[in-house]
């Protein structure tokens, strides 16, 4: 997988909550919504550099009561999304 020793590569972690506003209706009303992170310890940031700014696939499943997250690599290019997002509309 890499080059770092096996005890580098777990440590504790907690998900973070908090609570996004947003203002509309010329700011006379808000809309709320909870936001989940999960803030990655600095001594992995060499692990991830290579993955940053790339799209990413995630999955996540339960095994044996624990949560597994899974990134992978996005295989998309431009020019397939710019033209599979728009829904196409016949008109007779």
């Amino acid at each position: 997988m890499n080059d770092l020793p096996l005890r580098r590569l777990f440590n504790l972690v907690k998900f973070q909550f908090r609570l996004a506003k947003k203002r509309y209706l010329n700011s006379k009303r808000i809309y709320e919504y909870g936001c989940v992170s999960l803030h990655i310890p600095r001594k992995f940031y060499e692990l991830i550099k290579p993955f940053l700014k790339r799209d990413l696939e995630m999955r996540i499943t339960v095994q044996n009561g624990s949560l597994v997250i899974t990134l992978t690599s996005a295989k998309t290019t431009k020019s397939t999304t710019a033209t599979t997002d728009i829904p196409r509309v016949r008109r007779e």
